[in-house]
């Protein structure tokens, strides 16, 4: 195996060895890290929707198409789990996000909605996000592609299940985050967790 789902401790799910294999690090001939693509999920897993990112992140990770795709669940600590990667040329974030719409609404952001909102939060972690993108591109490693995929929570309860409007969109929210990939054919599979 050459490598582990690198994990914040919230959970980590990789539940065998392949799913630990269809997370190993991918190297360059130059054995450099080459991570083109990193999909992180990030959330707390025991406050309902709040968990949106970590859960499609989970059902990202059981999938064996991705190919060259790393995927992470970055818990409540995504400088933590992107710091276990090195330089990224594309990074897709899944998080629970403010719309202001119906639960269970995905839109895609880049981390200038975040940061002209006039002060309210979009994403539930965007002080955090935009604290780990600054720290990236303050030591070089900021991605050329910084897209979030947030999700309009009905519930922050306390919760390790998804509330209904946000469960009954998880297949959308994974063909939100595949589309973000170019190359990339849709037509994702349900898998429970």
């Amino acid at each position: 195996m050459q490598g582990s789902v690198p994990s914040s401790g919230t959970g980590g799910l990789a539940r065998d060895a392949a799913v630990h294999e269809r997370a190993a690090h991918a190297t360059s001939g130059t054995g450099t890290l080459a991570r083109e693509t990193v999909v992180l999920g990030i959330g707390n897993l025991l406050r309902a929707d709040d968990g949106v990112g970590v859960h499609a992140a989970h059902e990202l990770l059981v999938r064996d198409d991705l190919g060259d795709v790393t995927v992470l669940d970055g818990g409540v600590a995504p400088l933590d789990a992107l710091a276990s990667v090195g330089p990224v040329q594309r990074l897709i974030i899944i998080d629970a996000a403010n719309l202001g719409e119906t639960p269970g609404t995905i839109r895609v952001l880049s981390p200038a909605d975040l940061d002209s909102n006039n002060g309210d939060n979009v994403s539930l972690h965007d002080r955090d996000l935009l604290w780990a993108l600054n720290v990236m591109h303050a030591t070089g490693e900021e991605p050329q592609e910084t897209v979030i995929v947030g999700v309009q929570p009905a519930s922050m309860d306390w919760s390790t299940e998804l509330s209904p409007a946000v469960a009954a969109r998880l297949d959308d929210i994974l063909e939100a985050v595949l589309a973000q990939i170019p190359g990339r054919s849709t037509g994702c599979r349900k898998v429970r967790l």
